[in-house]
């Protein structure tokens, strides 16, 4: 397993009737930078279930990846950890 830091935006979501967007970032364990995102992006539903309108019918939110950087094991950070942080687009 490595050690990835995720980056990621998701816009569309509709929040209490208000379309909002995000920022994730974090950093996850994973074999390849495809499972890190997916790893995130449940690590995050889990505290915002409202991510889940993104596996919904089209038109649907979307969530990209913006960047997924393998780190090294010298630096100490705290895996398996998200954030989430909303706004209005």
């Amino acid at each position: 397993m490595k050690v990835w830091q995720i980056y990621g935006e998701g816009e569309g979501f509709v929040i209490d009737g208000t379309e909002m967007a995000f920022e994730l970032s974090g950093f996850v364990e994973a074999d390849d930078a495809d499972a890190a995102f997916a790893q995130a992006c449940e690590l995050a539903r889990g505290k915002h279930p409202e991510l889940a309108q993104a596996a919904g019918p089209f038109p649907r939110p979307v969530i990209n990846h913006m960047e997924i950087q393998e780190i090294g094991a010298v630096l100490a950070v705290e895996v398996g950890k998200v954030r989430v942080d909303w706004f209005h687009p």
